[in-house]
């Protein structure tokens, strides 16, 4: 009874290959549709990371998979389009096949040396059909491999990550005794994965070699649950039993060194362009009616280069990673609420007793704000969440009604932490300059 169902299961195992490629180009469509409508709210989870990685080291993290996701939106994409077009040729060649059969090539009556070319070149049509059947399927399963292999590579770093971290906690909080135990478990982690890495790559050499296998057996077990390869370990197997899968396999160093070159390519056709023209140049992200909403800003704006009502909102961010370390120093009265991940709100409490006409001042004593070379004196701030950059800052109004018609320039002083001498000392320099024009 249960080799007839083996049999029974193998047998539809064998019609749904024949047929998979209705499901290939089912699949494809589907996520390269997904994929496409997919690239906005990538972009925009890209923006809300960096929102956060502004607001502690911890949240450095966050950008892996964000990374690892970006990674394997652009494989998808690019593979499954490939995947439909060697399909459509697929299809194309199977419909001409109906129409002409094998190729005659008496009847194209070529010169000898062309004739004898590609009749050793093109065996049979039929022959051409199977090797573009057979590439079809190794590129869909490959995309998915590679998927996977880039989830790996993802776990493995976060790893590194962990082992990091946790030696600067130890540097900031234990005794140094603790780090002559996490270095060179750091070290040994990162060997192990560069080994492990070359005997994937090199189709199992570790393997293959008795007494080196029998040392690379532990290493192969933990790597394989740490980067849970073990999902598509058949996969990989399954294509280098063979040739043809080998040289597929092979083909992935040059592959994902060509995808990072291309990913990472630009043109620049301007040869007389300065790459340092900051003073010389308007940047559309200083204003809030012109900026790209999917470039991330560290920076102060204004609502628009253009002033009619002779107010000028200007926003001034605060990121808790750069600018805590600055409000410690100016005001060390001041205590801080906790910060970090919360589950339930812990920090509520601490939040409800500190004094917000306190904390506003000190958050105020971080800025000379000028108008040309005239300095500002006491603006008035708010506390303000930007609606479109979802970060929280500073908000003052200049009232710039005394001006004539003409152009004028806002400059921005900031305390910020600089090196000196060996030791972190809190400076005022100069931030940022934003133009703008009185109507």
């Amino acid at each position: 009874m249960a080799q007839n169902n083996k049999k029974s299961f193998a047998k539809w195992l064998e019609i749904l290959q024949q047929e998979s490629w209705q499901l290939e180009l089912l699949i494809s469509g589907f996520a390269i549709f997904l994929l496409a409508s997919a690239y906005d709210p990538l972009v925009q989870l890209n923006y809300d990371l960096r929102l956060l990685t502004m607001g502690g080291s911890y949240y450095g993290a966050l950008f892996l998979p964000l990374q690892i996701a970006v990674g394997t939106w652009y494989v998808l994409i690019i593979n499954l389009i490939l995947h439909v077009l060697l399909r459509g040729l697929w299809i194309s060649t199977i419909g001409l096949r109906y129409v002409s059969d094998e190729i005659d090539f008496d009847s194209l009556n070529f010169s000898p040396k062309f004739d004898q070319f590609l009749r050793r070149k093109i065996v049979s049509f039929d022959n051409y059909i199977e090797r573009l059947e057979s590439l079809c399927s190794i590129v869909f399963g490959f995309t998915f491999l590679i998927i996977f292999i880039l989830i790996s590579i993802g776990f493995y770093v976060m790893g590194i990550i962990l082992i990091s971290l946790a030696i600067n906690a130890v540097q900031d909080y234990y005794s140094s005794g603790w780090l002559g135990l996490l270095i060179p478990i750091l070290l040994i982690y990162i060997i192990g994965g560069v080994i492990y890495f070359f005997d994937f790559m090199t189709l199992g050499w570790f393997k293959r070699n008795k007494s080196i296998g029998k040392i690379y057996y532990p290493i192969y077990r933990f790597y394989n649950f740490v980067t849970l390869s073990f999902i598509y370990r058949p996969i990989y197997y399954n294509l280098i039993d063979n040739r043809y899968g080998k040289k597929v396999v092979l083909f992935l160093i040059p592959y994902l060194f060509i995808f990072a070159l291309f990913t990472s390519m630009r043109v620049e056709p301007h040869g007389y362009l300065p790459g340092r023209r900051t003073m010389q140049s308007i940047n559309n992200n200083f204003y809030d009616d012109t900026w790209d909403r999917s470039e991330f800003l560290g920076e102060a704006s204004i609502g628009s280069r253009y002033v009619k009502n002779a107010y000028i909102e200007l926003f001034l961010p605060y990121f808790g990673r750069s600018d805590d370390e600055v409000i410690a120093k100016i005001c060390p009265e001041l205590t801080p609420a906790k910060k970090g991940v919360f589950i339930f709100r812990t920090d509520f409490k601490e939040r409800l007793e500190m004094d917000g006409d306190e904390a506003l001042a000190c958050h105020a004593k971080r800025f000379e704000i000028f108008v040309n070379d005239s300095l500002i004196n006491d603006p008035k701030y708010r506390f303000y969440q930007h609606p479109e950059r979802k970060n929280i800052g500073l908000l003052t109004v200049l009232d710039v009604d005394y001006l004539d018609r003409g152009e004028y320039e806002i400059k921005i002083n900031a305390l910020q932490k600089k090196r000196q001498d060996g030791k972190d000392t809190i400076v005022m320099q100069h931030n940022k300059t934003i133009p703008f024009w009185k109507e």
